[in-house]
């Protein structure tokens, strides 16, 4: 487990101390149409997280491996728009179609309110790679995501795929720098 967050701060250089700890680096989700509008645009899955503040697993993901993730200027915009949805708050956020919902709801709504669990859509709301539901293995967690990235982009139709591990996407871009 800790090894994970070595290795990936490591490779990316991420502070993992106070920043880790309030995930402010893993966006909370605003407003779904607007990021729907910019999933079209860029060709990009949407990775959503649903959490809540007192899920102990969900500051685990958020710790080990969404933050790293959002730290190290690999994954947003360039392969993944990543977001995360606390069904523990009150301040209602315009869906899909634009109309305000409650983020329990939504959670509700498509049985994701079990946390932490992990979807993938497209621009159009439509859920694209299968869904990550609690933590299986933390060890083995952000290969888990990119397998269901590489599952998205090929039922998106996009020509796109990425290196199974962070290690290897890290090496892809330093290798795509010298070119």
């Amino acid at each position: 487990m800790i090894s994970v967050v070595i290795s990936l701060c490591l490779l990316t250089g991420c502070d993992t101390s106070a920043q880790a700890a309030k995930h402010a680096h893993f966006k909370e989700l605003q407003n779904l149409q607007e990021l729907a509008m910019q999933s079209k645009q860029q060709q990009l899955p949407i990775l959503v997280m649903f959490g809540a503040e007192w899920c102990e697993f969900c500051q685990q993901l958020n710790e080990e491996i969404f933050t790293p993730m959002a730290l190290n200027g690999l994954y947003e915009g360039k392969v993944v728009l990543m977001r995360h949805v606390g069904v523990d708050e009150n301040q209602p956020i315009p869906g899909w179609d634009g109309q305000l919902i409650k983020k329990s709801n939504w959670a509700y709504a498509l049985n994701a309110d079990l946390t932490p669990t992990v979807l993938f859509f497209d621009g159009e709301g439509k859920e694209v790679a299968p869904r990550i539901v609690g933590i299986p293995e933390i060890t083995l967690y952000a290969g888990l995501i990119h397998q269901h990235l590489n599952i998205a982009y090929q039922n998106m139709g996009l020509d796109k795929q990425i290196p199974i591990t962070p290690e290897l996407l890290y090496l892809q871009a330093k290798q795509a720098q010298k070119n």
